[in-house]
């Protein structure tokens, strides 16, 4: 739902409150910090839930469903809990992506 392009020149600093900031007024809503420093927000934009997890390299990844039901859940719950499993792996959780041009 939402597209991101992270700026690798400029001020931002990983895990600052100006990089937190700036990745929620681009969502329309709140971020928090885990303790692990991840960064999360939920929030209910045009009509669907949305939930976003950014990890350490700036890596955004957002489910969104028409529906807040317990799958909704669980799949926020597996983003966060698979991200970290990555992590303490040595390795860099990604979805595969998928670029189409408009012509």
């Amino acid at each position: 739902m939402h597209f991101f392009f992270r700026s690798y020149d400029g001020d931002w600093t990983w895990n600052d409150e100006k990089y937190k900031q700036h990745i929620a007024e681009g969502i329309g809503y709140p971020m928090y910090r885990t303790t692990d420093s991840l960064l999360w927000g939920t929030g209910k934009i045009n009509g669907y839930y949305s939930y976003m997890v950014v990890d350490r390299n700036g890596e955004v990844f957002e489910l969104f469903s028409k529906y807040n039901d317990a799958d909704f859940s669980f799949y926020s719950k597996w983003l966060i809990s698979s991200i970290r499993e990555y992590r303490k792996r040595g390795k860099m959780f990604m979805f595969r992506r998928r670029y189409h041009l408009i012509s």
